[in-house]
């Protein structure tokens, strides 16, 4: 393992330290400088970042979380990939998640929000891969935000969000397994564009699911995805618009 590419971490708090040795090794991961099966070593990468094995060890729990290392009793701890069943299982929550906030919040992807996503395609269009795969990354979560925030729901956003470092490592291994293109990637992200500028929610809900659930061409979402969003999404545009939400909250209980 090239424990010597990791940056020594200057001190800091407890939990910041944890973030920070996370970060420092998801990123060694997702730009390939640690191969899938290499051995990551506690002590060595303690040693090397200066922080306690007890920082190394939480860290190491959050990217096993987020699919990136898998560790096994007595063994150790290795880099890993998302299995199939794991991506798949991936896909199809994020496909939901995200696809009730655009319906959600439709009327809230406006000019400024798709320039935004715009801007931001056009970044992802300099990428070099796999040398910018990191960056690619983060750049891909910054798209995907306005569709999200739009629903103008905190707790989704929070559910939303706890989902990136899971789909880093799926995105991580369908750019590895099928070697796309960065003109690909641009294409499909253009899509998505594309759907919410149509004016259609439905149309932009189904083309999340597409994004992120890739079926073969002539096949769309199941029915029981758009009967799911058709009965939710529409009632909560209407109560935001109104105003209704949060209005008829039971007595807080003593």
């Amino acid at each position: 393992m090239p424990v010597d590419d990791l940056p020594r971490l200057a001190a800091s708090s407890r939990r910041r330290l944890v973030d920070e040795v996370t970060r420092s090794l998801e990123e060694a991961i997702l730009a390939g400088r640690m191969l899938p099966g290499e051995r990551l070593v506690e002590a060595s990468i303690a040693e090397r970042l200066g922080v306690s094995r007890t920082t190394v060890r939480e860290a190491m729990l959050m990217l096993e979380r987020q699919g990136l290392i898998v560790s096994t009793p007595r063994r150790g701890s290795f880099v890993t990939r998302l299995s199939r069943e794991e991506g798949l299982d991936m896909g199809f929550t994020r496909a939901l998640l995200e696809g009730f906030a655009v319906g959600a919040g439709f009327e809230r992807l406006d000019g400024a929000a798709l320039g935004r996503m715009e801007a931001l395609l056009g970044e992802m269009a300099g990428c070099q891969l796999p040398g910018d795969i990191p960056r690619l990354m983060q750049l891909d979560v910054d798209f995907h935000r306005p569709l999200v925030e739009a629903a103008g729901s905190p707790r989704l956003l929070e559910l939303w969000a706890g989902l990136n470092g899971q789909i880093r490592a799926l995105y991580l291994t369908t750019l590895e397994s099928q070697h796309v293109p960065i003109e690909a990637i641009v294409s499909l992200h253009q899509l998505l564009i594309d759907a919410v500028r149509s004016g259609d929610p439905v149309e932009a809900q189904r083309a999340v699911f597409q994004h992120y659930v890739r079926l073969p061409d002539g096949h769309g979402p199941p029915s029981a995805f758009d009967q799911i969003l058709a009965t939710m999404a529409p009632v909560y545009r209407t109560l935001l618009r109104e105003g209704v939400l949060g209005s008829q909250l039971p007595p807080p209980v003593d």
